[in-house]
């Protein structure tokens, strides 16, 4: 919870600040529990390939057969090891990814995608969670930060809350989102175009590109999210929009 602290020299009161990370317990769990199933999955690997290999409509025919025939310790410690790193990769990658918080009175400091920025309290209209992710928006509606966290709804709400943040139990725009259909009445051409681009990039899973052409849309009027491998959007507050 927000605490405030004190200059020893002056005796006066520095901002109270909450710092909102990866809850210890997700982060033994991506630690330990991705790369011990990187293990296991590297142990079970050759004798599932050898199990699946009869298959008479099996793609990568080849590929699977030769996992198969990797049955001598030393090759099965070598599918193991390439297991674990696989693991600790995919956690390292996790934790890089996840936001990291930083909370005052004035300022929400927030680390993400090897960035930081700060976002002074003024300039956000509503915090929400939607999904695994943490939202904020600004003024004029606009994402200005979007990222999965692992603390609960329940505590990122008392510590915006604490703060003085407009928290929101939802989005206060869901309404207004449509689901994008290349070509469809109510969106620029030029918009049409980004997020064309987009969903391509999407595809080849070029999550920065992703965000590139999100921040695009945004320039343009407009706001994009995802749900279920679509994309949807809506203007901005006070935007354009059919």
């Amino acid at each position: 919870m927000p605490s405030e602290q004190f200059d020893k020299r002056s005796g006066a009161a520095t901002p109270r600040t909450t710092a909102l990370g990866h809850p210890k317990g997700d982060l033994w769990l991506l630690l330990a529990g991705l790369p011990v199933l990187g293990l296991l999955v590297g142990l079970a690997l050759p004798r599932l390939a050898r199990w699946v290999s009869g298959s008479p409509v099996l793609p990568w025919r080849d590929g699977i057969a030769f996992v198969g025939r990797l049955d001598a310790p030393w090759q099965t410690g070598l599918v193991m090891a390439a297991g674990l790193v696989a693991g600790l990769a995919l956690a390292f990658t996790a934790i890089a990814e996840a936001m990291r918080l930083e909370l005052t009175d004035d300022q929400v400091r927030i680390e993400q995608h090897d960035t930081v920025r700060v976002l002074e309290r003024a300039d956000v209209s509503a915090v929400f969670r939607d999904g695994k992710h943490l939202v904020i928006l600004g003024r004029d509606s606009a994402e200005l930060a979007r990222g999965e966290h692992g603390a609960s709804a329940a505590a990122l709400a008392d510590a915006f809350r604490a703060h003085g943040y407009p928290w929101r139990d939802a989005d206060p725009h869901a309404a207004l989102f449509r689901r994008w259909i290349p070509g469809a009445p109510g969106l620029p051409a030029e918009v049409h175009a980004l997020l064309k681009a987009r969903e391509a990039a999407m595809k080849r899973d070029s999550g920065r590109d992703a965000r590139d052409l999100a921040e695009a849309v945004r320039e343009a009027g407009f706001v994009v999210r995802d749900e279920k491998g679509e994309q949807y959007w809506r203007p901005l507050a006070g935007g354009g929009g059919a």
